[in-house]
């Protein structure tokens, strides 16, 4: 096994940088034979990476002239959205937003109400039974209702099911986000997000940006400081596709990668 890369960063895209340097030069090679582009390869490296100034702008990598950058304001303002609104878009089956945007109010809520010295503010993305969204041969639906319990009011319904794994053409797939641990101290909100899987070219920046403005945005209605960010994944990826731009951003050659990765 890679052994886990850990590091103290200043910024969301030093984070990124160093981030990639550690993966194509000490990352596990292997080859995928379930989910994202079956049949290739990509380099992996656990990761645990702590954050100090993660809303230092700009929130995205600056990249030299020639390699585009992966994200960019826009991009991270419509995934902020994203992640506060449970609303699809016709192609998308869950989205993170589903179940965010039941946590954020609340955690607002208990902060203001209860004080900081709590540790029940953990807002999950996914549940136990989202390992079901890849089994077609079972029939998986949920109902979740929230009322009030001394009005009877609805405050918040939802219906969980895995039938579009059945579709022409669609690939099963679940939640990559999993859960921000959410906490005060010295005056600052700051989060703790894990992914279980997360591709660090097209998904880390603009991931991490538009968590940043949510933490930004409760920060502000709490009452408190923005602060920090740590992040970790067990499998932090560059699929095989992306090896070519990744060795140009670093300057680095492909005799630099574990086993050559030709």
């Amino acid at each position: 096994m890679s052994r886990v890369f850990f590091a103290v960063v200043k910024s969301l895209g030093d984070a990124w940088f160093q981030a990639l340097d550690a993966i194509m030069t000490k990352g596990r090679d292997y080859e995928i034979t379930k989910g994202s582009y079956e049949g290739t390869r990509r380099l992996a490296l656990p990761v645990s990476i702590d954050i100090e100034y993660p809303g230092s702008r700009p929130l995205y990598p600056i990249m030299p002239e020639g390699i585009p950058a992966p994200t960019d304001d826009v991009d991270i303002q419509e995934y902020t959205l994203y992640l506060m609104t449970g609303t699809k878009k016709p192609n998308e089956h869950y989205t993170y937003g589903e179940d965010l945007e039941w946590q954020i109010p609340y955690v607002i809520k208990m902060f203001k109400k209860e004080g900081f010295g709590t540790n029940h503010c953990y807002m999950t993305v996914g549940r136990p039974e989202t390992l079901y969204f890849y089994d077609t041969e079972v029939e998986y639906s949920e109902s979740i209702v929230v009322r009030d319990r001394k009005t009877g009011g609805l405050l918040r319904a939802r219906q969980i099911h895995n039938r579009w794994n059945l579709e022409k053409d669609v690939k099963p797939s679940s939640q990559c986000l999993r859960g921000i641990d959410v906490w005060v101290e010295d005056g600052t909100l700051n989060f703790w997000v894990y992914f279980r899987s997360w591709d660090l070219w097209g998904g880390f920046p603009v991931n991490l940006g538009g968590i940043q403005l949510v933490k930004e945005y409760m920060a502000a209605e709490i009452g408190v400081k923005d602060g920090g960010m740590i992040v970790s994944c067990k499998d932090l990826h560059v699929y095989e596709h992306g090896w070519f731009v990744a060795l140009a951003r670093l300057r680095k050659d492909a005799s630099q990668i574990p086993g050559g990765a030709k």
